[in-house]
């Protein structure tokens, strides 16, 4: 635990660093840029090279879990990835082009980048999710504080 908690610590420090030595726009690219070299890192210590599978290992794939398939079923999926997904995403996109402590412009064609990617995202995760409650829940709950980041300081004030 204290090297975790090490390793946040130092990450947090050499972010600040960067953002101290440069603007901000360029020290959050070679941060995000440090931190994927540093995920690609962490994946290839961890590969595992294993014999060869037999053809008939290979051919089968995975089963997704046992649930029910009616009309019903595919109709509530269907408006929670395609609405509600697009309604968190929007929300997300919203909230970052306010809230940033960006330019506005950057803000404004950052936020409206994400939308489509956190859409997608969204409706991906919410269409292999097999429960529509958990799913529901948590895209109802990022939506309310998406919107409420992006909009209740301004009811407030």
């Amino acid at each position: 635990m204290p090297w975790v908690v090490g390793g946040w610590l130092s990450l947090v420090a050499s972010v600040a660093f960067l953002m101290r030595e440069m603007s901000g726009e360029v020290a959050l690219a070679y941060a995000l840029l440090a931190l994927a070299v540093m995920a690609y890192v962490a994946v290839a210590m961890t590969v595992e090279v294993r014999g060869r599978r037999s053809p008939v290992m290979m051919s089968l794939a995975l089963e997704p879990e046992a649930r029910r398939t009616d009309w019903r079923r595919a109709v509530a999926k269907s408006l929670l990835a395609i609405v509600l997904a697009g309604v968190a995403a929007i929300g997300i996109g919203v909230a970052f082009a306010v809230a940033m402590p960006l330019g506005v412009h950057d803000r404004i064609v950052i936020g409206g980048v994400l939308v489509p990617v956190l859409w997608g995202g969204g409706m991906a995760w919410t269409l292999a999710d097999a429960k529509l409650a958990r799913a529901t829940i948590i895209l109802l709950g990022v939506s309310a504080a998406s919107y409420g980041i992006a909009f209740l300081p301004k009811v407030l004030m």
